[in-house]
């Protein structure tokens, strides 16, 4: 709209132009020296005529031939030539070839006066205007912000409403309302007062968090908190510190049972021990990491849901009579655990390995069935180690399952194996096979109050077995018919949840991070 009314405005001052010029022509005198010629002489008739002639064609308005006017380009010039009509002139301010504010017409357009149209705000008055809006809305903001940090706020100081000034400190606010409290005690690392109220001043709470001193005298109130503030609270003298190790013990779960073994590995404790830079006292700080006892538990095996599970398990072989119960056994389809001497399983190693063959357990009734409490903690464990790396050698099998000669295996037997055994195995059904009473007896001694999870004790070495071997299969053969299954030691140990997985496999050592106890604990 503004470029167009200037167009306008452009076209009317052309025109207004055109028409002053073409004014100042008519009007024009007539040239000096025509006037005076007529003034000074007698004028010729025919002069006379041509002179008037002259004056009256000067008298008229001059109309150039449109070729000859400067104001109409040459090509429209020349069409009015021919029709006798004049066409309008092309608005250069409009014209696509030409500059807004640019005309062809061979002068400078007139510069837009005042009143003519809008008046343009100087730009440095404008520029100061806005600075004066800017100014005015920062002191605006600058007295908001001034009076919101300068606000009143409420919160709760032991359990009544108290206002003070938004960001003030709880060592300002001590100060502002003279509150005071009963420092606390500096103790030794024993816990012995030696300096009276040189401990804490004060002690501090703000909602459920306890500060420290230094905390709390630069805590700033916010509004709707809860302080508590109270007598200062002791503290312990300076010290110096060192970690010290704490080994675990073995100790005992349980007086009596068919089955003992480790339900818990031990582990090192790390604990700090603090030695007063004041007192010179010595005592334990922090615990950083709990020691954890190793723990034998003694137990009978009680079958998930009461399941009718029983083991047959034989000792002192293997012998010529192995074989024979291997055969009984897989007659019945039935399973048993084989507690063999190392030194018989050098003398028969086929025999140990059909054992296995044979789905049976295999497992170490020491190397030469001596009194195990009665070694000592270094024969102990040579007696263990020879079974073991016998079994291993002649079947491939990893045991750390025994069962002590003459089932005589203490507390301190079980700290001297030295983590060589995860599990002892003695038994709640005894035979007493080796009186040699009888097959009936044999089979009556074995069966009298069975119950699930009971194991039966036999031998198929150390003497003549003509008697087991008679009485084995009516020994299966009334079980079965009374519901039960025979299966290894170690199917039966994972039929009872509370024994651990790793003990029920049958050959558990020592887990990595954990080490053997070399003390006994209270039981």
């Amino acid at each position: 709209m503004r470029t167009m009314k200037h167009s306008k405005d452009n076209d009317r001052r052309v025109a207004s132009h055109m028409a002053r010029k073409a004014s100042r022509r008519s009007d024009a005198p007539a040239p000096a020296h025509a006037a005076s010629a007529g003034q000074g002489k007698a004028t010729h008739p025919a002069g006379a005529a041509a002179g008037k002639a002259q004056a009256a064609a000067a008298s008229e308005p001059v109309t150039r031939p449109a070729a000859e006017n400067p104001y109409i380009p040459p090509a429209e010039a020349s069409a009015g030539a021919q029709t006798g009509y004049r066409a309008p002139e092309p608005n250069p301010v409009l014209s696509s070839d030409a500059p807004i504010g640019h005309t062809d017409l061979g002068f400078k357009p007139v510069r837009e006066q005042p009143g003519s149209g809008r008046r343009r705000l100087d730009p440095k008055k404008r520029n100061r205007a806005i600075l004066v809006i800017v100014l005015v809305f920062a002191l605006i903001g600058a007295m908001a912000l001034v009076s919101w940090l300068n606000r009143s706020v409420t919160f709760s100081l032991n359990g009544s409403d108290a206002t003070v000034k938004v960001g003030t400190t709880i060592k300002q606010l001590m100060a502002d309302k003279g509150l005071s409290y009963t420092p606390g005690d500096m103790l030794s690392v024993k816990g012995e007062v030696l300096k009276q109220g040189e401990g804490n001043p004060f002690s501090a709470k703000v909602g459920d968090s306890d500060l420290s001193v230094d905390d709390a005298r630069a805590y700033r109130i916010q509004g709707g908190e809860t302080i508590e503030l109270g007598d200062g609270t002791d503290t312990t003298e300076p010290y110096t510190t060192q970690v010290q190790e704490e080994q675990p013990k073995l100790v005992m779960d349980g007086t009596w049972g068919a089955v003992s073994y480790v339900s818990q590995w031990g582990q090192v404790g790390k604990v700090e021990m603090r030695t007063g830079s004041i007192s010179g006292e010595t005592a334990q700080g922090d615990v950083i990491q709990e020691v954890q006892n190793c723990v034998i538990t003694v137990r009978n095996v009680e079958p998930k849901d009461g399941e009718k599970l029983v083991a047959l398990t034989f000792d002192d072989g293997p012998s010529e009579y192995t074989q024979k119960y291997l055969d009984i056994l897989k007659q019945y389809d039935a399973k048993a655990t084989f507690f063999n001497l190392g030194e018989n399983i050098a003398n028969y190693p086929d025999q140990a390995k059909a054992i296995v063959d044979a789905g049976c357990q295999l497992a170490s009734h020491t190397q030469t069935h001596q009194q195990l409490p009665t070694l000592g903690a270094e024969k102990l464990q040579s007696e263990l180690k020879a079974t073991f790396d016998e079994i291993e050698k002649a079947t491939g099998v990893k045991t750390t399952v025994i069962r002590p000669p003459y089932g005589d295996f203490k507390e301190r037997t079980w700290l001297e194996s030295g983590g060589l055994m995860s599990l002892s195995v003695l038994w709640n059904q005894d035979s007493l096979d080796w009186k040699r009473p009888g097959a009936s007896t044999i089979v009556d001694n074995s069966l009298v109050n069975i119950t699930p999870g009971s194991i039966i004790l036999m031998h198929d070495g150390g003497g003549n077995r003509d008697q087991d071997v008679e009485a084995l299969p009516t020994i299966i053969q009334r079980l079965q018919a009374d519901g039960y299954k025979l299966v290894t030691v170690d199917e039966l140990l994972a039929s009872d949840p509370n024994v651990p997985e790793d003990i029920a496999t049958g050959d558990a050592t020592v887990p990595e991070g954990c080490v053997w106890p070399t003390e006994l604990g209270d039981a």
